[in-house]
């Protein structure tokens, strides 16, 4: 069943509205899912949103995908407002706290339209936010040339956790608004302010606000002999997964690494997100 006439819609709430059958249980709430998606989505806009897989084609439109109701219900919380919303009719009752009034509510064709393996029945499609101004002090991370998606939104939401407002993406790192970074997030890309930055800029940006910079590093010294810096002049900077840091990003901090502890042979590297969860907990959790 699907009532696709919004008039015919508001004529059944009306006409509902004139039972008292709350007590007696949900048969009002069976309609809702019914009365708050008045149409499938259009071909047009399921076109949108499948070339929002391509970078230009974001940057082009201004648009970006989220997934899930986790997700998308914390990218409204933080304040972004989908352009529309499409959901499969099991889910259509559960966005109903999301002020539906607000937004157009689609319902997803039977083919499905999902970037995901496993799609989880609901979609939106939220304009890119324009660019917020540099931060005036610490605390930042910086991302030198990250590849993995996965890693930049799981280490965006790991920057929320630990109250980080703003992360810098330097050269070769990837976009935080394709479809895997928005996932990964779960909804933090929308808490952070995400600045794309130059070299230079980044080193005029160190010297005016004074905030020192630390890399990590494989050969750094210890986290734990890292010593106390205060948050606003504090910033950590990450590298790419294969590569580390460029020696010319690296020469404008000091080095700082996670130490080792197994008996056995250590593994190259720590995973990008996981290295800045324990630098930040280092920093964060652990008194004087």
């Amino acid at each position: 069943m699907r009532i696709e006439n919004r008039i015919c819609a508001d004529f059944i709430e009306m006409w509902l509205s004139h039972f008292h059958w709350d007590a007696l249980g949900s048969r009002i709430n069976w309609f809702r899912p019914y009365l708050c998606v008045v149409e499938q989505v259009s071909k047009a806009k399921q076109s949108i949103f499948r070339r929002l897989a391509d970078k230009k084609f974001r940057l082009e439109s201004g648009l970006c995908v989220a997934e899930g109701l986790k997700c998308i219900e914390e990218c409204i919380k933080m304040g972004w407002n989908p352009e529309w919303v499409a959901v499969d009719s099991l889910q259509a009752e559960r966005i109903e706290g999301w002020g539906r009034n607000r937004f157009p509510v689609y319902l997803l064709p039977e083919s499905g339209l999902s970037f995901l393996e496993n799609p989880m029945g609901v979609v939106a499609v939220f304009p890119i936010p324009k660019p917020a101004p540099l931060p005036i002090s610490g605390p930042v991370v910086v991302l030198d040339g990250l590849q993995d998606p996965g890693n930049l939104g799981t280490i965006l939401r790991t920057c929320h956790w630990f109250g980080i407002p703003d992360v810098f993406l330097l050269k070769g790192t990837v976009d935080p608004f394709s479809p895997k970074a928005m996932q990964s997030s779960m909804g933090s890309i929308a808490a952070v302010n995400v600045h794309r930055l130059d070299l230079d800029l980044l080193s005029d940006w160190m010297s005016s606000t004074g905030v020192e910079l630390w890399v990590a590093q494989v050969d750094g010294i210890s986290v734990l002999e890292m010593p106390k810096v205060p948050n606003r002049t504090l910033g950590w900077i990450i590298g790419n997964e294969g590569n580390g840091v460029r020696p010319e990003v690296a020469d404008l901090g000091k080095s700082v690494s996670v130490p080792f502890f197994s008996v056995k042979l250590p593994p190259e590297s720590l995973n990008a997100a996981t290295a800045l969860a324990v630098l930040l907990g280092q920093h964060f959790l652990v008194k004087d």
